[in-house]
């Protein structure tokens, strides 16, 4: 049976998601390709036509994006905004009129009781503005999750604000403790070096916690037991976070190798991929469209595809060495081989990234900065540093002190970048059935790539 097959369905799955939501024929070229390295062709073919479907039922083909609408607003999340002038809430949620379901957000200084409202309004460009003196008609709702999970996010960031005397780090703390960005100052200057992701939950962050975690059940309990217990808590953690798109995507391919762990199967990490992006298209066929799942996903599948290939380019710049030929160096030479091939990883995870971001990135924001290439080679590691004692320092109040210090030090580095370096490459019109068919013709090199890699490794492995 070929390899990574649940990655296969979801890839063509995802494309008869795209054809349902933005019909093009370029997505007809990324298919074929996937057809020609796919061994299992008839059942790719099926998951083509069940994305195509599922997404045709599900989404709403042509929401409107203005006028005036009547319906029930439904909340889904809500979070922390900031404008140039006021702070307030963005309540995101659906607009179910009489004939469409329109994703949309409302923001206020406050928010009302209850989750479900009729409303009545005016619609700009997925902005629902209620009109100010009609009422909110509160419909009855059982327990809502999405307001204790506001609390416990509001909770917590009071705590960071009211404990860090240094507010742009209390900021930084609260973001990274919720995954909410309550400083748009904060999230102006990440997102200027292409250093956004960190300052939301990413997989790298519930990786990183889910690795602290699960070493320390594995001192005290055995295998199996501690196995269990970590996915508990992992669920936990899912639930209090929220389900937006690259909070999904880990929780699932971790909460997923756990399980094969615990059972003892074989586990291949692009089916797990795979498996996510099948859940999340299926859970809401529109999530496509959101910046965080094509970062969230393109990141994951760069690193599992182009990393080792990368790694490889680069030896011949850095190159690699036995154990036996760095035991022979001299003890300065093996620190400095230690960095050098420190530095080549560093590098080769950043190109991996950038290689199948890129297009999202260009799509989206319509730049993308030069200085984002060394400041995420260079601050994501120093900056899980701060992250790992961000839970140390609420048990060692002198810890938390440092922590504030090093922090701090950090952030005003990323405030002043070398303005004369801050190259940018620049994008003024990227239609997006172009986006779709390059990243998905990006992953299918990856994928022929580390094909030829596995067939070689069998051959020599047999030979």
């Amino acid at each position: 049976m070929q390899r990574s097959l649940v990655l296969f369905w979801a890839l063509f799955f995802f494309l008869g998601t795209c054809f349902a939501i933005h019909p093009h024929w370029a997505y007809s070229i990324p298919i074929l390709f996937l057809q020609l390295i796919c061994k299992r062709k008839f059942q790719c073919l099926v998951f083509l036509l069940m994305g195509f479907g599922f997404a045709t039922l599900r989404s709403d083909s042509n929401p409107p994006t203005s006028g005036d609408e009547r319906g029930i607003f439904t909340l889904e999340s809500i979070s922390p905004t900031q404008s140039p002038f006021v702070r307030s809430l963005a309540l995101k949620g659906h607009l179910q009129t009489d004939t469409h379901n329109i994703p949309c957000v409302l923001f206020q200084k406050k928010v009302p009781s209850g989750t479900k409202w009729i409303l009545e309004g005016k619609l700009q460009e997925g902005i629902f503005k209620p009109k100010k003196h009609t009422p909110w008609i509160e419909l009855n709702s059982p327990f809502s999750l999405v307001r204790w999970r506001f609390d416990q996010k509001e909770a917590v960031r009071n705590y960071f604000h009211k404990k860090t005397k240094d507010k742009r780090v209390g900021h930084f703390f609260a973001s990274m403790a919720t995954g909410d960005i309550d400083d748009r100052l904060l999230a102006m200057e990440f997102r200027k070096l292409g250093l956004g992701h960190i300052l939301a939950i990413s997989g790298f962050h519930f990786a990183l916690i889910a690795g602290m975690l699960g070493w320390c059940f594995r001192l005290f309990l055995p295998p199996k037991v501690a196995y269990a217990t970590l996915l508990f808590f992992l669920t936990f953690y899912f639930i209090y976070l929220g389900f937006s798109p690259s909070i999904l995507r880990a929780y699932v391919m971790i909460a997923l190798f756990i399980l094969g762990r615990f059972l003892r199967r074989q586990i291949d990490v692009l089916n797990l991929l795979g498996a996510a992006l099948l859940i999340a298209l299926i859970l809401d066929p529109l999530t496509l469209t959101q910046v965080g799942f094509q970062l969230s996903f393109l990141a994951t599948l760069g690193i599992l595809l182009f990393f080792a290939p990368c790694n490889r380019l680069l030896q011949y710049l850095l190159p690699k060495r036995s154990f036996s030929e760095v035991k022979a160096l001299p003890c300065i030479d093996q620190h400095g081989y230690l960095l050098s091939s420190t530095i080549r990883q560093g590098l080769a995870l950043s190109l991996a990234i950038h290689l199948t971001t890129l297009p999202a990135v260009l799509y989206t924001f319509h730049s993308f900065p030069l200085l984002s290439l060394p400041y995420n080679l260079l601050f994501p590691p120093f900056l899980s540093i701060s992250l790992a004692l961000i839970p140390l320092g609420v048990l060692f109040p002198p810890l938390d002190a440092l922590n504030v210090l090093y922090t701090s030090f950090l952030l005003k580095l990323i405030a002043n970048p070398p303005e004369m370096l801050n190259f940018k490459i620049f994008s003024n019109h990227f239609p997006f059935p172009l986006l779709i068919a390059l990243i998905t013709l990006t992953g299918i090199l990856g994928l022929i790539i580390k094909q030829k890699e596995d067939t070689i490794s069998v051959f020599l492995w047999r030979s």
